[in-house]
């Protein structure tokens, strides 16, 4: 069976496609293929994992003037000729797009040329591409049941958020949560803005980290992904900060350790980071971003902050504050980790790669 995956950009799009990759192939013999950008993570990455790549060039068309309009639609029209060749070439079985601009063309390309297909929408709000392949009868697998409200006439399967296999394997045992949660030595953070980084978020922990009185900071374990950008001046404040524990990096591509090393963690509110964090009934102050397309982010967080799995912080200039009082009022009450952790409990979780894996084999 030939299989291209369409997509990425972000690890929020990319990484679900990568669950979704690894169940095929542990189950069926399988090629696979993989469309994306050259400034995406997927072509980082591209080395860890064992697909083909193929690059194509397009840009957002949502939210950008008329003359970056124009120049979105050329790219678009080169890309369907390329993606036109390549279908001819490799002739593929199924087509599964991540959500996104970037899977737009090879999915409308798969429409027309008759290849079954997919997309896979991770925010409860689909997106622009999403809601035109919806209109085109391709798949939606939903990670919420929101989702089908504003997909009424289109086909949506709701089938959650796929998670990695690695950060499946490494969900720890309630004993061991438990054990942590009772440790009143240090607490645990990790930081991480997803896999761009997040200028706002490391600026307003930094600030809420030197406001620390020093009975927090001696007790405090920081682990910081800080994205490119930012990895220089966030390093050297902890280097000249109260914090004596910490662990600063750009990017990892093997968060489940900093997953399972932390009591809780400060983060944007992606579909892929909360999926994860619901699979490692992980506690976690969410900081939606602010300027994400329908604040997705926000309506996202949303759904399980009000069932008490998070808390929720909006970010503006009150967010150092805000951050302040929620660590304080942590890690002094390490019960409300324990509060955050039932509720998770709550949540069912399923094998969502399984459940998409089997509809892309036929198997539902």
């Amino acid at each position: 069976m030939n299989l291209i995956i369409a997509g990425g950009g972000t690890g929020g799009h990319l990484f679900p496609g990568i669950a979704v990759y690894e169940k095929l192939k542990s189950i069926n013999d399988i090629k696979v293929y993989f469309i994306g950008t050259e400034k995406g993570i997927e072509n980082r990455l591209k080395d860890n994992y064992d697909f083909e790549f193929f690059k194509i060039n397009v840009k957002g068309f949502s939210g950008k003037s008329l003359m970056d309009k124009v120049a979105s639609l050329k790219g678009f029209i080169k890309a369907a000729r390329d993606i036109g060749a390549l279908y001819g070439k490799i002739k593929p079985d199924y087509v599964l797009g991540l959500g996104g601009y970037i899977s737009l063309m090879p999915l409308v390309t798969a429409r027309f040329g008759g290849i079954r297909s997919g997309v896979m929408e991770q925010n409860v709000v689909p997106g622009l591409s999403n809601k035109i392949l919806a209109l085109l009868g391709i798949t939606v697998f939903a990670s919420f049941e929101e989702t089908k409200k504003y997909l009424t006439f289109s086909k949506v399967i709701v089938t959650g958020n796929p998670v990695r296999q690695s950060i499946l394997e490494s969900v720890s045992t309630e004993t061991n949560e438990e054990k942590e949660f009772t440790d009143k030595n240090e607490l645990k953070i990790f930081v991480f803005g997803g896999s761009q980084g997040a200028s706002s978020l490391n600026k307003a922990v930094i600030n809420m980290l030197s406001l620390l009185d020093k009975e927090i900071s001696d007790r405090l374990v920081v682990y910081h992904q800080t994205g490119e950008h930012d990895l220089e001046s966030v390093k050297s404040f902890y280097d000249g900060s109260k914090i004596k524990k910490y662990d600063i990096f750009s990017f990892t591509d093997n968060i489940k350790k900093y997953y399972l090393s932390s009591d809780m963690v400060i983060c944007r509110a992606g579909a892929g980071t909360l999926s994860e964090l619901i699979a490692l009934r992980k506690p976690a102050v969410l900081v939606p971003y602010p300027f994400a397309a329908k604040n997705h982010q926000d309506k996202n967080a949303a759904v399980f902050s009000k069932k008490g799995c998070f808390y929720k912080i909006r970010d503006d200039e009150n967010l150092s504050k805000e951050l302040l009082q929620t660590t304080c009022k942590i890690f002094y009450n390490r019960k409300l980790l324990k509060y955050m952790y039932d509720n998770l409990k709550t949540i069912e979780t399923k094998d969502s790669a399984l459940k998409i894996a089997n509809v892309i084999l036929n198997r539902e």
